[in-house]
């Protein structure tokens, strides 16, 4: 017979081991030239295009640049095993979230840009708390059950 003290403590024990996802690294290269680093793919939470670059926002809160095209780095990611929603930012191109980081998706509030249809608050982002999407709640919620 299990202790009741122990209980709690059983029943917790598969959700944490749920959330904790072994490392697996994948290597992206910060600009030509330059050395490769290695990225923790299971700690990615945002992958889109600015500047002409691929960025990465991740759990730490730090983000990394990529020269690489954004099509190529998602598969790599994809095959390290991050499960990603595709979604079109408010200026038009795709943006990629960790379906893992997802935290809440509500409709977008007045403080977003025109053409913004969803908020949707993401753990882990580094210059924002939420990611303005033109698809609407229930497009994303399709999206997410897509991907899982």
């Amino acid at each position: 017979m299990i202790p009741r003290r122990v209980l709690p403590l059983l029943l917790l024990a598969p959700a944490a081991a749920a959330q904790d996802s072994p490392a697996s690294f994948v290597e992206l290269f910060p600009a030509e030239g330059r050395a490769p680093v290695r990225l923790n793919a299971m700690q990615v939470v945002r992958v889109a295009r600015l500047d002409g670059a691929t960025i990465l926002d991740t759990t730490a809160f730090v983000q990394q640049r990529s020269s690489e095209g954004l099509d190529a780095v998602i598969r790599r990611l994809q095959a390290a095993g991050l499960r990603l929603v595709p979604l079109t930012d408010l200026n038009g191109a795709r943006t990629y979230l960790a379906l893992d980081r997802i935290v809440l998706v509500r409709p977008s509030e007045e403080r977003h840009a025109a053409g913004a249809r969803a908020a949707i608050v993401v753990a882990g982002l580094r210059f924002a708390t939420d990611v303005a999407v033109r698809e609407t709640v229930a497009d994303v919620m399709a999206a997410i059950a897509a991907a899982r």
